[in-house]
């Protein structure tokens, strides 16, 4: 065979090979290590990583409890209208990342609900037991009254109508004002 014909697909090759080896390396703890020494905080502030994968998956929005607990929601099978459809079958993820050892990493992190009912959900906002999760076109109640830091079923539907499913442009993220109000 000549070399002018297979010249073509070995370039393919190596240029498919280089391709899948950086996209490999934009992914994991050490890739968000790096990321994380390109952010430019105000002189008088720190930007450090906190939690990266396999910790927690595409985060999408995040609440900081009154114990000081992240809250995050994960937003895996976003966009299931792609190609790739359903990424995550089990559906997406609330996780609750915790500091314990105060080095300013989370070192753990639980599940508090998963279910294709939260699939890319983009906002959250936790008072005491009550959490409320915006997933388009629903906002979701969530409640924890026994504090074991699971669901305690499944979410109750406060109201629907905003967006449609995997919409940009529908409810997003939501925050409990020192007043107890709820604002979004």
């Amino acid at each position: 065979m000549k070399l002018h014909r297979i010249k073509p697909a070995l370039t393919a090759i190596a240029a498919l090979s280089l391709t899948m080896n950086l996209s490999a390396q934009r992914h994991g703890p050490a890739a968000a290590a790096e990321q994380a020494k390109l952010l430019i905080p105000h002189p008088e502030l720190e930007a450090t990583l906190f939690a990266s994968e396999p910790m927690l998956l595409n985060p999408a929005n995040m609440d900081i409890d009154a114990e000081g607990r992240v809250w995050v929601t994960e937003g895996v099978n976003y966009r299931l209208f792609k190609p790739w459809g359903k990424i995550q079958p089990e559906g997406d993820r609330i996780r609750i990342l915790e500091d314990t050892d105060g080095d300013g990493r989370a070192d753990t992190a639980k599940t508090f609900y998963q279910g294709n009912d939260v699939n890319a959900a983009l906002g959250i906002a936790v008072l005491g037991t009550k959490v409320i999760v915006s997933c388009s076109p629903k906002i979701l109640l969530f409640t924890d009254e026994n504090g074991d830091d699971k669901a305690d079923g499944p979410p109750t539907v406060l109201f629907s109508g905003i967006g449609g499913v995997d919409h940009d442009h529908g409810a997003h993220a939501f925050v409990f004002g020192p007043d107890g109000k709820l604002y979004f």
